[in-house]
């Protein structure tokens, strides 16, 4: 392996990711394309992350395969509208010049960020009813940009799934988006030996990341782990959206730093407040007992496991 600068990049990158994901269940691709971007384009980088996630996600499915009878039905209408959404992605990926496609992305990731940092909750009622639309719109974006676990979990996080069912429910949708993806970019040729080449810079750190998250979250707090590592996120996106905006021409340099300094002030406030609502930043007793036996839930008491709505 050639350990350039990109290369090291990348494999710490990757780490951090795999870390995440190990720990909340997803977000490998969130954090790993808004800093892989600085140094590589989409139409390399998303072949290989492709193949990473599907690999990263069959584990996690795996490892939470006892929950699957409790979710499966309400996964099967997300994941029936991936399938468009995959192929026009596929093609926008070919057709859009890859500074486009960095605009999209960090436009759609900041958003979702902050999203998030403002805990955000609300509980969809038509669950069923609006899980192929947002099957579509995942698969475009996941297929154009790799990036599907904030809106994913912005869906279903307020849907009365413990901790378990919610990683399995979210292993199962992307699962299916890799390999529809897979299959998509096969047929359109985008799957190269510079994008394969970087499926071990990328998967080796997985391997040790991915259990290190797992043990990371039995001591942490889940809001305060996730919280933290959206703020992080965030700071990058923001930095990214400026390095793009400048060079398409929306704005001037002195506009675009305003920007940037704007979106900092943004999520170093937020952060601040959702941080400063936590009692702590530790897992509680209650919810490593919770883990142990059932998966973590967010409130206590039982939690509603059916198909929704």
């Amino acid at each position: 392996m050639d350990l350039s600068p990109t290369t090291i990049g990348l494999l710490l990158t990757s780490f951090a990711a795999a870390i995440l994901n190990g720990a909340v269940g997803y977000g490998f691709s969130s954090v790993v394309t808004p800093i892989a971007l600085f140094w590589v384009t989409n139409r390399l980088l998303n072949p290989s992350l492709v193949l990473v996630e599907l690999g990263v996600n069959v584990v996690m499915l795996v490892r939470e395969r006892r929950f699957l009878r409790a979710t499966y039905r309400r996964a099967l209408p997300v994941i029936a509208g991936l399938v468009p959404g995959v192929v026009l992605g596929s093609v926008a990926l070919l057709l859009i010049a890859p500074i486009g496609v960095r605009v999209i992305v960090y436009s759609a990731l900041l958003p979702l960020t902050l999203l998030q940092l403002m805990g955000f909750q609300r509980r969809i009622v038509r669950e069923r009813a609006l899980a192929g639309g947002v099957g579509a719109g995942i698969g475009f974006l996941y297929s154009l940009t790799t990036i599907s676990g904030p809106p994913l979990a912005l869906f279903w996080r307020n849907q009365g799934l413990a901790k378990s069912e919610f990683r399995c429910t979210m292993a199962q949708i992307r699962v299916a988006e890799a390999s529809f993806t897979s299959v998509s970019y096969l047929a359109l040729g985008l799957f190269t030996p510079a994008s394969v080449g970087l499926v071990p810079v990328l998967l080796l750190p997985v391997v040790l990341g991915v259990p290190l998250g797992t043990l990371l979250l039995q001591s942490l707090s889940r809001d305060f782990f996730s919280r933290l590592v959206m703020a992080v996120d965030g700071l990058i996106v923001s930095y990214g959206l400026y390095r793009v905006v400048v060079p398409v021409g929306w704005l001037t340099s002195q506009e675009g730093l305003v920007l940037l300094l704007l979106c900092v002030a943004a999520i170093g406030l937020l952060a601040l407040r959702a941080l400063a609502r936590l009692p702590t930043i530790w897992a509680t007793p209650e919810e490593r007992r919770r883990e142990r036996i059932h998966g973590f839930t967010d409130e206590p008491g039982p939690v509603a496991s059916g198909p929704g709505p």
